[in-house]
């Protein structure tokens, strides 16, 4: 059971959930300051990039690797302008371009945000109406996204 827990898996998980949680922050904390959809995405984008780096090298992937620090952070980087290249693409697509249709599919358009929970102070203060909510949606889907293919990306090519 031990050895499960330490698993490099279940530690990817784990700090992927983390990163995921910074890239939120980061991420809505944006949004709100910048009314644009696309510039907190490469805000949000390039500190999770810094701050997976580091974890990943340090916490995830700690057993001995052959390949140079900075070798390792460049294809790292790489890797994750993939991933956020995914994240642009995405966005536009389900956020900046086609979100009605979205909304209207999901029948996001339906929702009582007066009501419970979105009525909540803090989840109405991020999720005030349909638009916000398939935003909210979107985001959390792009990043299950990520974290699968940054795990592969990082286990068979980075952290090897």
């Amino acid at each position: 059971m031990a050895k499960y827990i330490v698993s490099e898996k279940v530690k990817y998980l784990f700090w992927g959930i983390v990163t995921t949680v910074f890239y939120l922050v980061v991420r809505l904390i944006s949004i709100r300051v910048i009314n644009n959809d696309m510039i907190p995405v490469i805000i949000s984008q390039f500190l999770t990039i810094l701050f997976a780096f580091i974890v990943n090298k340090f916490l995830v992937f700690s057993q001995v690797q052959k390949k140079n620090i900075f070798v390792q952070f460049m294809n790292f980087v790489l890797g994750r302008l993939v991933v956020a290249g995914l994240d642009f693409f995405l966005t536009y697509i389900m956020i900046d371009r086609y979100s009605s249709i979205l909304i209207h599919l999901l029948f996001l358009n339906k929702i009582n945000f007066q009501a419970i929970p979105f009525s909540i102070p803090i989840v109405h203060a991020i999720i005030p109406n349909s638009v916000q909510l398939n935003s909210f949606i979107v985001i959390i889907l792009i990043q299950i996204i990520a974290i699968i293919v940054n795990y592969i990306i990082s286990k068979y090519l980075i952290f090897d």
